[in-house]
């Protein structure tokens, strides 16, 4: 059974700070020397991850016929942020669990910001 690593979450969202200001080639095979560590993998999924979420929500919010591709709550006992993405193309809905941290920076990104002001639980998350 492998051990859980505990993290320190600064470090972590340090690094996801930087792979996110500084997008660079993130294949595994051509710098494998800097993913050996298991903190940097983690900073480098969770890049990843709001990297895919945001291209979703910009597909949705371009392509939808819905009146609000994107939806957010609060969820009460984790206090993680759930972002719903509509597709109606395909009639699914994606779901992910945000931290605050995580959160904040798909914010930064001032055309995400735009499509999640229009939520209406927006006052409620941010």
């Amino acid at each position: 059974m492998k051990k859980k690593t505990k993290f320190n979450a600064d470090e972590l969202y340090k690094l996801v700070e930087k792979l996110r200001k500084e997008p660079k080639d993130t294949s595994r095979n051509k710098g494998y020397f800097n993913f050996s560590n298991t903190l940097t993998m983690k900073a480098l999924r969770i890049h990843r991850h709001l990297r895919a979420l945001e291209r979703d929500i910009l597909d949705q919010s371009q392509s939808n016929t819905m009146e609000d591709p994107v939806s957010l709550e609060l969820d009460p006992g984790s206090k993680r942020i759930i972002i719903s993405i509509h597709n109606d193309e395909i009639h699914c809905r994606r779901v992910a669990y945000l931290s605050n941290r995580e959160f904040s920076f798909l914010r930064k990104n001032p055309k995400i910001e735009n499509i999640l002001k229009k939520c209406p639980a927006w006052k409620d998350v941010a």
